[in-house]
């Protein structure tokens, strides 16, 4: 490596000579990592313990591809006029400010395996940290008129996903972190939409990585729409998919104009999200055209694994993460299909459904270059409500770019119910409850989910099959314990239960368990010793029937 350095130094005042051209920014790909200072069995030195937490949980490897770069090939770039923007561990490359003679020598370095223009340099347009603003205080807000819901105008949609019943449940998403990555969050500082979770320390700034500063709150409203539709907390009015739940938000798309630099700008976050351990990744974006047209993708790039955005989608996926990207608007225009990183395996490609009816027109379809089924699932997308773009006007509004937070909000709801589960535990049970998990196509994929379905499968709960009146419940025969998920409302803390086995025979319990939530979890404890049979349990005004093995 000396020698190397040495021979690019020899070479640096020739390469100084084409200062004064134009700057571009280019894509530079390594044939390897050496002498990278970083060790796969010393992962500390490069992840946060809650990563290296999932990545256990899961049973995850780490391998070479998530060591840093090696800081002796950034040098010796930057040693030749190169002014570095950002970088790919995942895919072992980075993203350098350089003019067109620059960039053809480096591609004549011996560590180089690729060097790709991804666009101009376009220059920063915005104040570098401007401060966060201050938050307004707002005692009140509109009511919808007639029957009252907590969600408010968010109700219709959210029921769509039977995200409402998790909420019933308590489960909101809390202790669960979103990564929100789009070209910007303007007003998201002060509206009242988000409240809740910036006093409360759940909305934080990830990094600008246009710009390569800290300031997110600036440019579209687009990231900040995203956002309502998961976290807005303002009951009786509106409510999201997961007011409980943290935010980080990451600017990545170019305000000036529409260049690959997005792409790399885009695995760039998902890196840094990794290494924080953020639990989901929302991207309402997708690419296929740029504003230089001669770098636009062709339908059959379209196979997760050209692109460097799909590729790196593709690996955030495999690090545990749920990936939510938008499938396209394009289903009733010429191109047709869906976008980049829609493209991508592992991914959460989400097209979009009415709130009350079927898929949106609009909504992109695959398959994929290579064969595969997308779009993955769909969620309300068409007609939904949203934040408008001042105080908390709400406004209607239509695209894939919505569908996806609907459905990642409604996720993180319910991992937050079973945090110890995986990502693919979690999906598994998400996909099983769609509506054409046994039938599905490049329309509708997998069809809309069912949370509720989703929470009860994850839970293990059983239902009677026969004219027994139906309730789901869980038996854990080791423990003795029963749980019975009960609408709490109106039932008294000092309620007598009873058992009442296939003979009649009846057994008072008064001392059961309660969550606290509006659907409540009843636990009944100490039956183990009750022989096997059909049983039912009840109280004044309503009786379940289960079997104990």
């Amino acid at each position: 490596m000396p020698c190397l350095l040495l021979f690019v130094c020899l070479l640096y005042s020739a390469i100084l000579s084409a200062q004064g051209m134009r700057l571009n920014k280019y894509w530079i790909a390594f044939k390897d990592k050496k002498g990278s200072p970083y060790q796969i069995n010393a992962p500390a030195d490069f992840l946060s313990t809650r990563a290296l937490e999932r990545r256990q949980v899961a049973n995850i490897p780490i391998t070479e591809a998530d060591l840093p770069l090696a800081p002796a090939y950034l040098k010796a770039v930057e040693n030749v006029g190169g002014v570095y923007h950002n970088c790919s561990k995942w895919l072992n490359a980075a993203t350098f400010i350089l003019d067109a003679e620059t960039a053809d020598f480096v591609r004549t370095m011996p560590f180089v395996e690729e060097v790709r223009y991804l666009g101009p340099h376009l220059k920063v347009r915005n104040p570098p940290d401007r401060p966060t603003k201050q938050r307004p205080l707002r005692t009140s807000y509109p009511q919808p008129g007639g029957k009252q819901f907590p969600w408010g105008y968010a109700t219709r949609q959210n029921a769509r996903l039977n995200t409402h019943v998790l909420h019933l449940l308590g489960a909101r998403g809390a202790a669960k972190q979103i990564a929100v990555f789009d070209g910007g969050f303007n007003k998201a500082d002060e509206m009242s939409f988000f409240d809740s979770v910036a006093l409360q320390g759940r909305l934080l700034v990830g990094r600008d990585f246009t710009e390569r500063d800290n300031a997110v709150f600036e440019d579209a409203f687009h990231g900040t729409t995203v956002l309502s539709l998961m976290a807005s907390n303002l009951p009786g009015y509106f409510i999201g998919t997961a007011p409980d739940a943290t935010y980080i938000l990451f600017k990545t798309e170019e305000f000036n104009g529409e260049y690959p630099t997005e792409e790399a700008n885009w695995v760039a976050a998902a890196e840094w999200a990794d290494s924080a351990g953020i639990d989901i990744i929302n991207s309402s974006l997708g690419y296929f055209i740029y504003s230089d047209t001669t770098l636009g993708l062709s339908k059959s790039a379209l196979d997760g694994r050209t692109s460097i955005v799909a590729r790196g989608a593709a690996a955030a996926a495999e690090r545990g993460m749920i990936v939510c990207v938008s499938a396209g608007n394009e289903g009733n225009k010429a191109w047709k299909i869906i976008s980049t990183p829609a493209d991508a395996p592992g991914v959460i490609a989400v097209g979009a459904t009415g709130v009350e009816s079927g898929t949106a027109d609009f909504s992109a379809y695959g398959p994929t270059a290579d064969g595969r089924i997308k779009p993955d699932l769909l969620a309300p997308g068409d007609g939904v409500s949203v934040s408008k773009y001042k105080d908390i006007d709400l406004d209607l509004s239509s695209g894939t770019s919505l569908a996806s937070p609907m459905l990642a909000g409604s996720i993180a709801a319910l991992w937050s119910a079973y945090p110890e589960k995986t990502a693919k535990e979690i999906m598994d049970a998400v996909f099983e409850s769609a509506d054409h998990f046994a039938r599905p196509d490049n329309h509708n994929g997998y069809g809309t989910p069912d949370m509720a379905a989703a929470w009860l499968r994850l839970g293990g709960y059983n239902t009677l099959q026969g004219e027994w009146p139906q309730h789901p419940y869980v038996y854990d025969a080791e423990s003795g314990e029963l749980s019975i998920p009960v609408w709490r409302e109106g039932i008294p803390e000092e309620t007598v239960f009873f058992l009442r086995d296939c003979l009649g025979r009846r057994t008072e319990i008064r001392t059961p368990e309660w969550s606290d939530s509006v659907i409540s979890t009843l636990k009944i404890k100490d039956l183990k010793n009750l022989p096997a049979g059909f049983y039912w349990l009840g109280c004044e005004g309503w009786m379940g029937a289960f079997q104990l093995p």
